[in-house]
């Protein structure tokens, strides 16, 4: 039996993954398609525009058997680490036997290559970075000057043009870390890439059939221009997106939450700033000034942000506070094997089979009724992961415009998505 498994966010599902998608099952001739999908809390630290079950019934009308959530604690982190948690999910299902992730460049030979190097660090390679940083060139640039002068010692086959395309490319980058994490589980999942067509990842504006997910995401908060939006998404998808928005159930983002999470900070000591994933350097003093003298989460940004400290690393940091992610949970974490549990939010009633051989195979266990987790959950460390995907659901609710759906616990009233 074949399993093909995506790592996606679906903010919202649009032609974009819907090419994805399709490609890969031409591609793969899987018999089946599991979805890691990210809940409540993105990858750039932003607030998914309409909750996580309207998007896994967006994957399964159009053709996606199972929706499992990826747990908010790797939701909203770096690459790296967003990558390892969606392969370590897919590897815990014991069915996944293929993955397909989009990238720009659309060959799998150098992103592997790349990957690997990163991966083992060989002592070449990590020779030449010292050199690089040893002459004061940042981290991201000592990297990239290590990487060529590697390959063209050692006579790796990606070509410096290849390499300048995937470093300005979101896709190939994370794409390399899906890759990477892969190799360091050792994994027996093969991968396969589909070239991304149309808009770029970071395009801000809608560009026809083909428009990214952010350009969605931006006509929807600023002109709701339903048109331009439908010729952007399939049917299905469009139709729950609009449904959900006309009930009040979205859009929901950031500044939606603003007051909650500048008041977190406000309220947090330093201390307790300090411990949070992705500060480092004295960061904590910089966020809890800018958390005091700022009115607006926009203008907290702007205050904060610098070259070294980028918009997605400041928001990543306000969901790591709203939901408490610590360096010290994440390593406890990433010890005990990272993701503890496949969170079914949705299936396709001809995933039943595979339903049952995922019971047999997976490695973790599985909630297919959040009521129950306390009873399928023995360890103590798969408890605090779900727990944190609670709060991250709880603390989400108080950003829909809507106020009855801002009831908390969600997660033990929603019902599993099935079409």
């Amino acid at each position: 039996m074949k399993v093909l498994g995506i790592i996606a966010e679906y903010n919202p599902f649009h032609n974009g993954h819907l090419h994805h998608l399709k490609s890969s099952l031409e591609l793969i001739q899987p018999d089946y398609t599991i979805v890691a999908m990210s809940g409540h809390f993105t990858q750039r630290g932003e607030a998914a525009i309409v909750d996580k079950w309207e998007r896994a019934e967006m994957a399964l009308r159009n053709g996606v058997d199972i929706v499992v959530e990826l747990p908010a604690v790797y939701s909203s982190q770096t690459a790296e680490l967003f990558a390892y948690g969606g392969v370590q999910l897919l590897n815990h299902t014991g069915v996944v036997t293929h993955i397909s992730f989009g990238s720009e460049i659309g060959t799998i030979q150098p992103l592997t290559e790349i990957a690997r190097v990163l991966a083992e660090e060989p002592p070449t390679f990590k020779a030449l970075l010292k050199q690089y940083l040893d002459q004061g060139l940042s981290f991201p640039q000592a990297r990239h000057m290590a990487i060529m002068e590697h390959a063209k010692k050692m006579g790796l086959s990606f070509s410096e043009s290849q390499w300048e395309r995937i470093i300005n490319s979101s896709n190939s980058i994370l794409a390399i870390e899906y890759l990477k994490a892969l190799y360091r589980t050792k994994s027996n999942i093969i991968p396969v890439t589909i070239q991304r067509i149309g808009a770029s990842y970071n395009a801000q504006e809608m560009s026809g059939e083909i428009s990214s997910a952010t350009a969605i995401r931006n006509e929807l908060k600023k002109q709701k221009c339903w048109g331009n939006i439908s010729r952007a998404m399939p049917r299905a998808s469009f139709e729950i997106l609009k449904g959900a928005i006309e009930s009040g159930k979205g859009p929901v983002t950031n500044s939606s939450l603003e007051q909650l999470m500048l008041g977190n900070i406000r309220s947090m000591p330093l201390e307790d700033i300090k411990n949070l994933m992705d500060i480092d350097e004295g960061l904590e003093n910089r966020i809890k000034e800018c958390a005091l003298k700022a009115s607006t989460l926009d203008e907290f940004m702007a205050l904060a942000k610098t070259k070294r400290y980028v918009y997605t690393r400041l928001q990543r940091i306000l969901v790591h506070a709203l939901l408490g992610i610590t360096k010290e949970r994440v390593e406890r974490f990433r010890r005990a094997g990272g993701p503890q549990y496949l969170r079914i939010l949705g299936f396709s009633t001809r995933a039943i089979p595979l339903l049952k051989q995922l019971k047999q195979s997976a490695k973790v266990p599985i909630i297919t009724k959040a009521a129950h987790y306390e009873e399928v959950l023995k360890s103590p460390i798969a408890r605090e992961m779900f727990d944190i995907d609670v709060l991250a659901t709880n603390l989400y609710s108080l950003g829909i415009p809507n106020p009855c759906y801002r009831k908390g616990n969600r997660d033990f009233t929603e019902k599993i998505r099935v079409i």
